[in-house]
């Protein structure tokens, strides 16, 4: 097993017998020479994240057109299998409380990175016609261990939460979203490749939670004392994110992530568990094992 990075050195501690990492970056072909391999399978997560500080310009060019440009190059050197993770956001907010499925289709998710995964999973629905075998893994809002070059968003509220710092909450914190642990996305991209139909998406979710029941899960585990609440109303979160995001270099905007964070995000994975046998672990498991990997990682 071959996996691609811009910077190898920051995986050393993920060494494995059964796996190489190379130096590679999307952006340039020249890199990728002799991947991916005739009848090998190739598992894409490659992307510029949904953050503040992304560049809208350096979203399009990754996560549009180095993508497509490697999906062009499995079909013709004849690939197995092409699993393109996108995310669950493609599919759109839950308004009204409505659970959001395959079937829906593409709904509202404000930002660039959720538009950009959009794009790609339409230009490869287009390449499969072509014959790439492509099966598109859709996973909802992931947490567990994660690595100190790429932080876990969840996972660093859960680092905030057992220091005892404020819990923040956004017009009440009550808004439900779909959280899934990371081993469960892994163990359903590794399904996908086996099981999954060609040209199908799936969405890899797991429990529903709101913000407020998160952190007294999280307490209740750790055996913490809660820290003060804090909680901010959407029209003042709003409007902060909208004066910092004048600030000069800024692209994507913290007035999205706020938006992100005040809408909710119900999800249903019963496609994936009926065709792959998806089967994800109650949330209150993951974070035990997230905690556990805290604390005996990181002394938390």
């Amino acid at each position: 097993m071959v996996a691609l990075c811009r910077n190898p050195e920051s995986l050393a501690d993920l060494r494995h017998p059964g796996l190489r990492v190379v130096a590679g970056d999307l952006r340039r072909p020249s890199s990728c020479a002799g991947l991916p391999p005739p009848g090998g399978s190739v598992f894409h997560l490659a992307s510029v994240r949904n953050h503040p500080r992304s560049h809208v310009r350096e979203m399009a060019e990754i996560n549009v057109g180095a993508t497509m440009a490697l999906a062009r190059q499995a079909r013709e050197r004849g690939v197995a299998r092409f699993v393109y993770v996108a995310t669950a956001l493609i599919y759109g907010s839950s308004e009204g409380g409505e659970v959001r499925s395959e079937a829906d289709g593409f709904g509202y998710a404000p930002g660039s990175y959720a538009l950009s995964k959009r794009v790609v999973v339409e230009l490869i629905r287009n390449l499969v016609r072509e014959g790439l075998p492509a099966v598109v893994a859709c996973p909802s809002i992931v947490f567990g261990p994660d690595h100190p070059s790429h932080p876990n968003r969840v996972t660093s509220e859960i680092r905030r939460l057992l220091r005892g710092s404020p819990r923040i909450f956004l017009a009440g914190g009550r808004q439900v979203r779909n959280l899934v642990y990371v081993e469960d996305v892994v163990r359903g991209l590794l399904a996908a490749e086996e099981r999954g139909a060609v040209g199908e998406d799936y969405l890899l979710g797991g429990e529903e939670v709101s913000p407020r029941d998160f952190a007294e899960r999280v307490l209740a585990i750790a055996g913490s004392r809660p820290g003060p609440v804090l909680s901010l109303p959407a029209a003042p979160a709003l409007g902060i994110a909208s004066l910092v995001d004048r600030w000069p270099g800024r692209r994507e905007g913290y007035a999205t992530a706020v938006r992100n964070l005040l809408l909710e995000w119900r999800f249903s994975s019963a496609r994936a568990e009926k065709d792959l046998g998806y089967r994800p672990r109650p949330l209150s498991e993951g974070l035990a094992r997230t905690i556990h990997w805290l604390r005996s990682r990181e002394g938390r």
